[in-house]
């Protein structure tokens, strides 16, 4: 991974690049961010720039073996620790520990380094249960760093999500962390500071990553998305700068075609009082799994907030994508302003049922009986 591979930040590519060619960066580093922002690819970027024996001007080359195994994460002295867990193919009794997961973190981070925590639990198979870096994975760090280099240079752990360190690991790690061997780099990316131990933060080098850039972002999500410059740039405003979340909403939206298509059947056939239509909807929706119901709920639910807002007169802050302006500017003067407090109280309580695994028919039979009464 090169700076230059990293959207934005280029005031803390800068900073990041002082401090390795002044020789001021600390041995335990600590990258704080939101989702999406970019912090593991900093931390591997930072990594492979001060490993690179042939740094040209403000990057690493590229080109030569050193950047190579890092680029592909098989560097032998770049190591990894992350949330891991017992899953259908290893077993608690296995101890589960990163090196056991290695290469479907290579193959994933290469492919996507904002990778969100439940994107990697579902890629390692971990049902609904929570990732931890446990006592094991502390004993496997510890054995690693103490090593000496392979390649005669630094070492560096990468620890992702550190605040999933249990009690026990964060108490073993703590001398490490304090004073590492010589030429030995800790860094830690984390999502949430207030959830790592006081002893471990004090002593890290703390690096707060910022949201991407709005206009760089915009740019970014239109060249990787082919959208128009304006859902771009709409995109890169409700994301708040996080390049998972627009990556996120940007799939939702596209998945969403069916539900907005049902929805309008819907509140067509409600306003015209057809109530065979009305009643070949809720049938078609209680076919659907739960999720998808809940899908549907949930779009139902930020469709209405569009109405709303948009009836209100606050378009600026409506954000809505422009192929969808066009049909709710065309229900906000079809629908009475009392219909949006009873409609979204019939939608979280419709949520509700679902999770209630209130009978489906019955579920949707209400929500349809409700809009219609009320359109």
């Amino acid at each position: 991974m090169r700076f230059s591979d990293i959207i934005g930040h280029e005031k803390l590519k800068q900073q990041l690049i002082k401090l390795s060619n002044e020789g001021r960066v600390s041995h335990a580093v600590l990258f704080c961010e939101e989702p999406g922002y970019g912090a593991l690819a900093l931390a591997l970027a930072f990594a492979q720039y001060n490993s690179c024996p042939h740094k040209k001007g403000e990057d690493s080359c590229g080109t030569c073996p050193t950047c190579n195994k890092f680029r592909k994460m098989i560097h032998p002295d770049l190591h990894f620790a992350v949330p891991v867990s017992a899953t259908k193919k290893i077993t608690a009794d296995k101890k589960p520990v990163t090196d056991m997961f290695i290469d479907e973190w290579r193959r994933v981070v290469s492919a996507n380094p904002e990778i969100s925590e439940q994107e990697w639990y579902d890629t390692i198979g971990i049902d609904n249960k929570q990732g931890i870096i446990g006592v094991n994975e502390a004993g496997q760090i510890l054995k690693k760093l103490n090593f000496r280099a392979f390649e005669g240079g630094d070492k560096y752990m990468i620890i992702w999500l550190p605040e999933r360190m249990n009690q026990e690991a964060a108490n073993k790690l703590l001398k490490l962390i304090e004073e590492p061997p010589a030429g030995t780099y800790i860094f830690m990316v984390t999502q949430a500071p207030e959830r790592i131990i006081t002893t471990i933060l004090s002593r890290c080098q703390i690096v707060r990553v910022m949201p991407i850039e709005q206009e760089i972002l915009a740019r970014h999500l239109e060249e990787e998305s082919g959208l128009s410059a304006e859902d771009a740039l709409l995109w890169s405003k409700i994301s708040s700068g996080s390049l998972s979340r627009a990556r996120e909403m940007i799939s939702s939206d596209i998945e969403a075609g069916e539900d907005h298509e049902i929805l309008i059947k819907l509140l067509d056939a409600c306003s015209s009082k057809d109530m065979t239509r009305v009643i070949q909807v809720w049938e078609r929706l209680a076919t659907f799994n739960r999720e998808k119901q809940k899908d549907f709920c949930y779009y139902t639910l930020e469709f209405l907030r569009e109405l709303y807002i948009t009836s209100l007169g606050l378009n600026e802050i409506a954000n809505i994508p422009l192929h969808r302006r066009d049909v709710v500017a065309t229900w906000v003067k079809k629908i009475k302003p009392a219909f949006y407090q009873k409609s979204y109280d019939v939608m979280n309580n419709a949520l509700k049922d679902i999770e209630r695994n209130v009978n489906s028919k019955y579920i949707f039979a209400d929500v349809s009986n409700r809009f219609f009464l009320s359109l």
